[in-house]
């Protein structure tokens, strides 16, 4: 419920600044790609995950702009208990608000940022009755580029970085680092 929340608030921050800024151009991304997590024991279990992201994209009048959207990280693994190794699921949903400034390069546009990912997370061991889960606000790093392929459309890749510092990710792992670095490709439609 604590994550609907922070999604509504982040959300209307957002209306909220379009709406005081007028805005220069507005688009919106979905891509999907990977994970290279940072964190050594979430390596051993999980090694690199699936990543699913949409964005929205407001550019203001200059350089500077804003994004937010949201992003999914799945992936199956295998724990080593104290006597077998079991299956287990993480899910992680993130919430990112950036702060961008943008580089046009005639059809191509180069954007770099910094802010904040709001996430939410949880493990659950499939075979037994362990699941962990919570939330945790962290630093998030962008670079972003588009290239034009005809009016409106554009190729869209990003590289992230997140650095989710010691969570205990279960009762029995403590202190693993959920973040790492994200490279994603898909589209980019400019609305306007």
């Amino acid at each position: 419920m604590r994550v609907r929340a922070l999604a509504v608030g982040v959300a209307v921050f957002a209306i909220s600044l379009a709406i005081a800024a007028p805005a220069q151009e507005l688009s919106v991304s979905a891509a999907a790609g990977v994970m290279a997590p940072a964190g050594a024991s979430y390596r051993e279990i999980y090694r690199s995950s699936f990543v699913v992201s949409g964005d929205v994209w407001l550019k203001f009048k200059g350089p500077l702009g804003l994004a937010t959207g949201y992003g999914s990280v799945a992936d199956d693994g295998l724990a080593m208990g104290p006597s077998d190794l079991y299956p287990v699921e993480f899910r992680r949903r993130t919430i990112p608000l950036l702060l961008f400034y943008q580089f046009d390069l005639g059809p191509v546009d180069l954007r770099v940022g910094a802010g904040a990912g709001f996430h939410s997370f949880k493990e659950t061991w499939k075979t037994v009755d362990l699941a962990y889960s919570g939330t945790k606000t962290a630093p998030r790093y962008l670079l972003a580029i588009s290239v034009e392929v005809v009016r409106r459309l554009s190729l869209f890749c990003s590289l992230t970085y997140e650095p989710i510092h010691k969570i205990a990710t279960s009762p029995i792992a403590f202190d693993v680092k959920l973040g790492g670095a994200q490279a994603v490709g898909g589209l980019s439609f400019r609305i306007f």
